[in-house]
């Protein structure tokens, strides 16, 4: 039946945008967001009858204040979101509240690009709406599941204009109008590289409940850092591949073993064994938590082979090996072997006791599952640093904006394979380390490849070359 193939095209459509949207925000490829608003806009016209709604970001001013979509006679407003947390949805709703747009409009609906959140707190919605606003979260926050329910209700012509609205932005021209909808593309499909590692973790996460003692009674707000006083208090140590809430400890090293490194903090009788996808799908914060968890493994697993987490920062610096160290430079294999500088202590020419400047070779790391496969985003920086305990320069952005000027998508890319390769060679050296059957480790799989991409016309684009001297790129530089 034709009808069940809309439906069936309708939603593998939809799919897909969700995905491209997903990566996008993965990559902080935000403009994406804006182009959806009239994607949806076109959508909710045709399956929820809204005949009058429009952008008000277009029709009346940019960054309209808590909403993108209105139908006036309808009195129903739409905030377009790629962000499904509490705190967006109540961020909206203290911003249509503050500029009257309640008095406007009867219903307000956050459609999130993405995925929505299982639940949201409807105490905390409460009290951000008052007597303002009916707001219900589970009529009122809707994805595209909630799309594709609706449109197995839809009539035969709503749900073909609304494929054709899909179809027209996913390939960026009209339906009828793309070279694929006359003849085969002349071009073999290209293949994507995004900034996505596999990333692979144990099977087994385990829970137990803290000691009394470890808070000694109190109420304590942020749990993990009572936690590392108390360690410290006792003159002992533990790993910092860990979370702790709700009064527990939650890990991947092996809590049911007796010499595990947490066994004086936790009430053995309480530990349990899960499958970590079992905690991480049970709700938003369950998998911000594991999120968190992945850090800190990705911290500890680093912090061995003298990378550093920056935590005001939100990058990994590269240390020398030893402190007294002035260059670290790393072997890695792309196409060919290479060397590539990841830090350089300079000295001034006149004073050459006097440090000029330091320079790590640095990158901002993000998780994220795609399909059940969970990723690493890896972004390559630079840090400017001064100090024994490498604090960062106040005067390093001078620089840093100059690194940031040179660079072309060809150093980005090789700095992305470098880190790639990097990483994948940790895994061998960690598996015949010393600790390796006892300590729970983090390794990395294959950088994610899209294939199939319409073929880019090089004329229109900066060509992606790829010399025949890795790391070439470092020198032009300046970096050697």
């Amino acid at each position: 039946m034709k009808h069940a193939e809309l439906i069936n095209q309708f939603r593998e459509e939809l799919s897909a945008l969700s995905r491209e949207v997903e990566l996008s925000v993965a990559m902080s490829h935000f403009d994406i967001n804006k182009i959806c608003e009239d994607v949806v806009c076109g959508i909710f016209k045709e399956l929820y009858g809204l005949a009058a709604l429009r952008n008000l970001n277009e029709e009346e001013r940019q960054n309209f204040p808590g909403i993108d979509l209105a139908d006036d006679d309808a009195r129903v407003a739409i905030q377009v979101t790629s962000d499904k947390s509490l705190d967006k949805i109540k961020d909206g709703l203290q911003k249509i509240i503050k500029h009257g747009l309640h008095e406007k409009y009867d219903r307000v609906i956050f459609y999130v690009l993405t995925r929505k959140q299982g639940s949201y707190s409807a105490d905390s919605l409460r009290k951000v709406c008052g007597e303002n606003i009916a707001f219900n979260a589970s009529l009122d926050v809707l994805d595209f599941t909630d799309l594709a329910t609706k449109s197995a209700t839809a009539s035969p012509q709503s749900l073909r204009k609304a494929v054709d609205i899909l179809g027209s932005y996913m390939r960026g021209c009209g339906v009828g109008l793309a070279v694929q909808d006359f003849d085969p593309p002349s071009e073999p499909p290209e293949t994507l590289t995004a900034n996505l590692l596999e990333l692979y973790f144990p099977q087994t996460l385990y829970i137990a409940e803290l000691l009394p003692e470890v808070f000694d009674g109190k109420k304590v707000r942020n749990q993990r850092k009572a936690v590392g006083g108390y360690v410290r208090n006792i003159e002992r140590s533990v790993p910092s591949d860990y979370e702790v809430s709700g009064g527990r400890l939650i890990t991947f090293h092996n809590l049911e073993e007796r010499d595990n490194p947490f066994a004086f903090l936790v009430d053995e009788g309480t530990v349990e064994p899960f499958s970590p996808s079992d905690f991480y799908n049970i709700d938003a914060d369950h998998e911000r938590i594991f999120k968190s968890l992945l850090r800190f493994g990705l911290q500890q697993k680093l912090y061995k082979h003298r990378v550093l987490w920056k935590h005001k920062e939100g990058l990994f610096i590269f240390l020398p090996i030893r402190d007294s160290d002035d260059l670290r430079t790393e072997t890695w294999i792309g196409q060919k072997k290479a060397s590539r500088t990841v830090f350089h202590r300079k000295y001034k020419d006149r004073e050459p006791d006097k440090v000029l400047s330091t320079r790590h070779f640095a990158f901002s790391a993000g998780f994220l599952v795609v399909d059940d496969q969970w990723y690493v985003s890896i972004t390559p920086d630079w840090f400017f640093s001064y100090g024994d305990d490498y604090r960062r320069s106040a005067f390093g952005d001078v620089p840093l904006s100059g690194l940031k000027r040179m660079e072309k998508n060809r150093s980005v890319f090789d700095q992305f394979r470098f880190l790639c390769s990097w990483l994948n060679d940790l895994d061998s050296e960690d598996l015949f380390s010393l600790d390796a059957a006892t300590t729970p480790m983090l390794t990395f799989g294959s950088v994610l490849e899209l294939g199939g991409a319409p073929h880019l016309n090089e004329e229109f684009w900066e060509p992606l070359v790829v010399a025949d001297d890795d790391d070439s790129d470092q020198g032009r530089l300046g970096l050697r």
